[in-house]
């Protein structure tokens, strides 16, 4: 019997899954209506405990062989390594990441395709997507990214400086599913997620800015992201989780720095890069112990020996605490100054209105 002939595929749609069966058929259906057809897609199951793989195995048929389940050994409790497992089995030239409780618009690939091939881009980037609350109707269009928005395909200036001083004014998108990304770009520099809960998408954009020569920006806006309070991004986390999580995403930035010439000969945006980083999640961590769950200052050094010692040497546990202390005490500081600045406002505001009708 002769063999089928082999199917070698422009784009591969790589989605990791752990307990989607509730989602995951709307999920492949958007891949069922691409008006682009010269694609595969790869599940990357993380061991789900429900009927996720089951509701995989119903849309076989309608792939027609273009459909591929991946089992990993054992839960990973992560994205990242679902992900990386794609990467290196995908067939595509391009790949694009894409959640199982998300989707994407009927025309999606044949977009994003289309321009990666008339651009030659080893990325395409878009800054937007649709949004709505799991359960409702209402589609809203959003971002998080603050700057440098294109109304046409646009490449990025290859200034690696200039990049990493975007990046930190919030000037990339860094999802990893907005993208379109050609697979040898990936391989041949290495660049995978790490095994993080959470940030894992943030450092793994930040190789591809990084790296990448042709890095297009595009104003398409394709991908559906789901609102969901129970998703691993939005359930809350101990204060000693986001610590340990910012102490290896930071690990992580910096050993993909020291092997980039530039910031070898240019140090400053090193720093620049990881003190952004720190800043930015150090007040999610204030955020969780002062605001959140009301920690005293005066408790830090107990929570920290009590929850992070077993993570950390215990001899840096007192400086550590410290510190926290110290910020615990200076964020009480500045939300009271703020607090007074706004009921001045307010009495300034109301003094003016008062003399307003007296006149």
């Amino acid at each position: 019997m002769a063999k089928a002939p082999s199917f070698n595929p422009e784009v591969t749609v790589i989605i990791p899954m752990y307990n989607a069966e509730k989602y995951i058929g709307e999920c492949l259906q958007s891949l069922v209506n691409q008006t682009f057809q010269n694609f595969d897609v790869l599940v990357v199951n993380d061991c789900s405990k429900d009927n996720s793989v089951v509701e995989v195995q119903k849309f076989l048929p309608k792939f027609e062989g273009r459909l591929k389940i991946k089992t990993l050994p054992k839960n990973s409790g992560t994205s990242a390594l679902p992900k990386n497992t794609g990467i290196q089995m995908a067939r595509g030239k391009y790949v694009t990441f894409l959640d199982s409780d998300d989707y994407i618009t009927p025309t999606a690939l044949e977009e994003l395709f289309k321009i990666a091939e008339e651009t030659d881009a080893e990325i395409i980037h878009c800054s937007h997507y649709f949004t709505f609350k799991d359960g409702e109707n209402e589609i809203e269009t959003k971002t998080f990214q603050k700057k440098d928005f294109v109304d046409n395909p646009t490449l990025e200036p290859l200034d690696i400086g200039e990049r990493v001083k975007k990046f930190t004014e919030l000037g990339f998108l860094w999802w990893g599913c907005n993208k379109l990304i050609r697979r040898d770009f990936l391989i041949k520099n290495k660049i995978q997620f790490p095994t993080s809960k959470v940030w894992e998408d943030m450092v793994f954009a930040f190789q591809c800015i990084i790296l990448a020569k042709n890095y297009v920006r595009v104003p398409n806006i394709f991908y559906y992201y789901r609102l969901r309070n129970d998703s691993l991004s939005h359930i809350p986390k101990t204060p000693a989780t986001i610590m340990k999580t910012l102490v290896n995403v930071v690990n992580c930035l910096d050993k993909f720095m020291e092997r980039v010439d530039f910031f070898k000969k240019n140090p400053y945006y090193r720093f620049m890069l990881l003190d952004w980083h720190i800043q930015e999640r150090m007040t999610v961590l204030f955020n969780a112990m002062y605001v959140r769950d009301k920690v005293e200052p005066y408790f830090v050094k107990q929570l920290f020996t009590d929850e992070m010692a077993a993570e950390f040497p215990k001899d840096v546990m007192p400086f550590v605490s410290y510190l926290f202390t110290v910020a615990g005490y200076q964020g009480c500081y500045i939300r009271q100054m703020v607090n007074e600045k706004k009921q001045l406002n307010q009495k300034i505001s109301d003094l003016e209105n008062q003399l307003a009708q007296s006149n």
